[in-house]
């Protein structure tokens, strides 16, 4: 009897733990522990287990694609993901690490703990390149020994070797060394005080020299377009040595004439004679003439704006791979009643009209040197402030630069163009009152000033005014990225540099003529500056930094003469994302009122000093992330403000902001939706919780591509 009972308690043991092993356990958590050098959201990434989604998040996937669906808990995996940890560790240089693992199942689900002892780190002792001495040029050998040199304080890292093996064979195959190849690295590590040398064996091979340059052409266009200017395109002649970089280089630029569906560059070893290689270029060529609709959708004046946009390219002009593009576009917060009459005459109507003629062309005497030359006209109509017209031409010009220079970017550009402003008689009482009532006397109640503001206008200006004034400015753009991707940077920094001096050649022409010539002469200086730090060790996540600033110095006249449309402005998807587009402006100025001049109306009313700054200061702190599939968020804080001078700079004038947005991660680029907070405003100190939150404090932006 007594052996029956236990039989039976065994057998049903058994049965229990059968059923505990199938029955399926939601995976409520992985946790590590001691992990001091690398992050536990990159160990996560490693391993194959993963934490379940919340409830909510698998509520969504049962009835969409949103969401995910619950995860298990799969003793079998374990074994894999230590495997996974200790190859993470192990290319980051920790040779002993030990790892170990402990989990608990109760009602809640399953929570696994993994334990990591990482002990100390390997580091360089010697990084050695061989093969190289005395079949590579003594200078080019200098280059790739001091860049691949490495500190002995450094610890071991798989990707510092990658990097300086890429380096290497990269080097060689951009100075002819065609065939450049390397033996798989030897490392000899010494346990007992953690050092390790690095032996990476090359093969450099012969150096070659293009032989002959040879085309094939094929596509729908492909009798419209000769061998000769596709080998002028690309810029590699014959008797130049086989350079990676510039074959590269070569299909950018025909790439970038818009007349190829594809163009691939190739040597043909098989044809190789001695030292001497052909190249092949291999184009597709498209149809020459295009014409793409467009749907413009964006947030301009703080209101939803849709639109329809219409562009002819007619490509290869003349020959030469020149390119002459007509486009037209009109963008309005009503569309419908802009559709119906076709016209911004309606005062319901507010947008934008802009037409432009665009000729672009690859060289110029003959250097691949990008011309374009642009002529457009825009006429826009901005709720409640003014009307204007902007017409002009733009020639530009954009350099390459060599392969190892600072500046990835530089262009120039010259531009004239002549402006037209129809200030609005709202507007202009608005800016009026304001003024009075910031005046020392502080005798004038909202009311009052309205008042005298309005019977000025109406009977001084007739109740609107008209600004014209012509600007002909010249522009240098240098830029440098220095960012690991250009998409999505996790590392490294991006810096940007204009500069632009405006009016200095039509008043030498006036001057040389003694003509009259009144408009003011200035300096216009921005720099932009991003930076990425990599906190997260993951190129899921990035978090990024943002600084601006910007001075426009006035030399000769009145700088509250300058165009508004030249001057600085901030608030916008790009810029504090808690104010709308242009929303940041300077403060009106003061005024005397008892005694108000002409010169101090025009300085409020007709020059707009209270529209647009001479003085930016901005700057931007986000966090990406990538949350699941395509899709990630963001979390930022953005700050700054304009100012009429860097002189009035103050910092309880910074507007700041904080917010959140959602990104799709589609092929050609990031769509987003921000979501900004007004944390301070400067133009209104009142308790950040007695405004309204949905009229007062939030302000939503679309756009495509990051803020930075």
């Amino acid at each position: 009897m007594k052996l029956k009972f236990i039989c039976i308690l065994f057998l049903l043991s058994v049965i229990r733990i059968f059923a505990q092993q199938n029955q399926q356990i939601e995976l409520q958590s992985i946790e590590f522990i001691g992990n001091n050098s690398i992050s536990s959201s990159e160990l996560s990434q490693a391993i194959l287990s993963k934490e379940t989604p919340g409830k909510i998040s698998q509520f969504l996937y049962s009835f969409s694609s949103f969401g995910g669906p619950p995860v298990y808990f799969d003793s079998l995996l374990i074994q894999s993901d230590i495997q996974s940890l200790k190859a993470m560790y192990l290319s980051n240089g920790f040779f002993k690490v030990k790892i170990n693992y402990k989990y608990e199942i109760n009602e809640d689900g399953a929570f696994l703990t993994y334990l990591i002892d990482e002990s100390e780190p390997v580091k360089f002792r010697s990084f050695v390149l061989s093969g190289l001495e005395g079949n590579v040029p003594k200078e080019f050998l200098e280059i790739i020994n001091d860049y691949v040199e490495v500190d002995t304080n450094m610890i071991y890292r798989d990707v510092l070797l990658e990097d300086r093996k890429n380096f290497t064979i990269e080097y060689l195959r951009d100075h002819g060394f065609m065939l450049a190849s390397f033996n798989q690295p030897t490392l000899i590590i010494d346990t007992l005080i953690n050092r390790v040398d690095v032996t990476i064996n090359f093969n450099p091979g012969k150096r070659y020299i293009i032989s002959d340059v040879f085309s094939v052409r094929t596509g729908e266009g492909k009798n419209y377009v000769d061998d000769q200017l596709i080998k002028d395109i690309v810029g590699i002649d014959p008797g130049m040595y086989y350079n990676r970089y510039e074959i590269m280089r070569g299909q950018i630029r025909l790439y970038r004439t818009e007349l190829f569906n594809s163009a691939i560059i190739n040597a043909i070893i098989a044809d190789t004679s001695g030292n001497k290689v052909p190249l092949n270029i291999s184009t597709d060529v498209g149809l020459l003439h295009e014409l793409s609709p467009e749907i413009i959708v964006n947030n301009e004046d703080n209101t939803f704006n849709l639109g329809l946009g219409l562009s002819f390219t007619k490509k290869n002009l003349f020959g030469d791979a020149r390119k002459l593009t007509l486009s037209t576009s009109a963008a309005a917060q009503n569309i419908s009643e802009f559709l119906k009459e076709l016209t911004f005459n309606d005062s319901t109507v507010f947008g934008y009209i802009d037409t432009r003629l665009i000729l672009e062309q690859p060289f110029l005497f003959g250097k691949p040197i990008n011309t374009k030359l642009e002529s457009y006209f825009t006429l826009q109509k901005r709720k409640n402030e003014y009307n204007s017209k902007l017409y002009g031409t733009r020639l530009s010009f954009y350099f390459e630069m060599s392969q190892f220079s600072y500046f990835n970017s530089l262009s120039t550009y010259f531009n004239i163009e002549r402006a037209e402003y129809t200030y609005k008689k709202d507007y202009l009482i608005n800016l009026l009152s304001i003024s009075i009532q910031r005046s020392p006397s502080d005798e004038y109640s909202k009311e009052k000033a309205d008042s005298l503001a309005a019977d000025y206008v109406i009977n001084q200006f007739g109740g609107q005014l008209i600004s014209k004034s012509t600007n002909a400015s010249v522009g240098i753009i240098a830029g440098a990225n220095k960012t690991d991707d250009l998409f999505f940077p996790t590392s490294g920094y991006s810096l940007s540099l204009w500069m632009e001096e405006a009016n200095s050649i039509p008043y030498l022409i006036s001057t040389i003529f003694n003509s009259e010539f009144n408009r003011p002469l200035y300096l216009k200086f921005l720099a932009s500056s991003s930076y990425y730090l990599p906190i997260y060790n993951s190129r899921e996540n990035s978090f990024g930094l943002k600084l601006k600033a910007g001075q426009i110095f006035t030399y000769r006249g009145d700088k509250a003469e300058v165009s508004l449309n030249q001057r600085f402005y901030a608030g916008g998807s790009n810029s504090v994302r808690g104010w709308g587009t242009r929303q940041l402006v300077p403060l009106v100025p003061l005024i005397n009122l008892d005694n108000p001049s002409q010169e101090d109306l025009e300085a409020i009313l007709i020059k707009g000093a209270a529209t647009g700054g001479f003085f930016l200061f901005e700057g931007s702190i986000e966090s990406r992330n990538r949350l699941f599939g395509k899709f990630g968020s963001a979390f930022f804080i953005d700050y700054g403000n304009t100012w009429n001078d860097y002189k009035e700079f103050r910092f309880d004038q910074i507007a700041v902001a904080i917010g959140f947005g959602l990104r799709y991660y589609s092929d050609f680029a990031p769509i987003r939706l921000d979501f900004g907070i007004k944390l301070y405003d400067p133009a209104d100190k009142r308790n950040f919780t007695s405004k309204q939150f949905w009229k007062e404090l939030i302000q939503f932006h679309i756009g495509i591509g990051e803020a930075f």
